[in-house]
């Protein structure tokens, strides 16, 4: 088992509680290794050696948020071949993070303490891996991937602010998630304005502005909010959740019945399932994927079905 812990999770409390989690996990798996990067290339270099030495580990455990568990399986996957570098490792994760959401249901089971952890070789299974292929506005293309949902609008900007946090609403994450959250959607709320998008679908088209686009493989986002729309983590297909266009009172309401798991009978709603969606910002726009930001012209997001072996407990 092989551990690649970021330490500046969670405004930098990511080490202080992994301390004690590592006791309890070298009792139970002797063998492990903890590496602890400098930053993303350092980790990515750590991933990409292990998965392709002649003994990959049986499983790469991300710790930190998850950011953190979206750089090791970018670092994991294959663009050539939108398959896992080693194919036998499986992807598990300890939560340091602010908000974990990789890990949500989350089971008194499947924790240390506190601490949410999912390592189980024995019961990992092959679930769904988003692919995102993005036109950034120098012209670049860039191929992404990602576990549990983009998002392009008010959400992804949410994510921007909240991952760059510092004075009051910092010491605030630290200390309180769901209010940090809350704050930072406040705020961004209080200057987003409507994005001009194209959205197409396999079928269909969405051309009318919008506050949000979610494109989902876990109804789990943002912390505490989630949707109340059918995707499980293998069925092929993303939940694509529109916030239609609305005032500021009205997109409070829609974010106050997200904390309540209600989405699909609010007006502002528009659900689709599909395997494949293209978004069409009018200018370069914050895409967000598993919580990380990119500024894109475009990008196309599709399913890669059962790409990847995840510990599920």
């Amino acid at each position: 088992m092989l551990v690649v812990l970021n330490p500046q999770s969670n405004a930098g409390t990511a080490l202080q509680r992994w301390q004690p989690v590592e006791t309890v996990l070298r009792e139970r798996n002797p063998d492990m290794t903890v590496e602890l990067p400098a930053d993303e290339q350092h980790a990515t270099k750590i991933v990409r050696a292990a998965v392709t030495r002649q003994d990959p580990p049986e499983v790469l455990v991300a710790a930190g948020g998850d950011g953190m568990v979206n750089l090791v399986l970018n670092a994991l996957m294959d663009p050539e071949t939108d398959r896992p570098l080693a194919a036998g490792s499986a992807l598990g994760a300890v939560g340091l993070g602010s908000s974990n959401d990789f890990h949500k249901p989350m089971s008194d089971a499947a924790r240390v303490g506190t601490v949410p952890v999912r390592l189980d070789a024995a019961r990992a299974e092959l679930v769904d891996v988003g692919k995102a292929s993005m036109l950034l506005a120098d012209g670049t293309h860039i191929v992404r991937y990602f576990l549990l949902n983009a998002s392009m609008g008010l959400v992804a900007a949410g994510n921007h602010s909240f991952n760059h946090a510092t004075g009051l609403l910092g010491k605030l994450k630290t200390r309180n998630v769901d209010a940090a959250i809350l704050a930072t959607a406040l705020t961004t709320i209080a200057t987003h304005r409507p994005l001009p998008i194209t959205v197409r679908g396999s079928d269909w088209i969405h051309t009318a502005p919008i506050t949000n686009i979610g494109v989902l493989k876990s109804v789990h986002f943002a912390g505490g909010m989630h949707y109340d729309t059918t995707v499980t983590r293998a069925d092929g297909r993303f939940d694509v959740n529109i916030w239609s266009a609305a005032g500021r009172l009205r997109v409070l309401g829609l974010i106050a019945g997200l904390y309540a798991g209600r989405f699909r009978r609010s007006r502002l709603a528009v659900c689709h399932r599909d395997t494949m969606v293209e978004l069409r910002p009018d200018r370069p726009t914050p895409l967000e994927l598993d919580g990380e930001i990119t500024i894109v012209e475009s990008a196309r997001l599709e399913v890669l079905p059962r790409a990847l072996r995840v510990c599920t407990a």
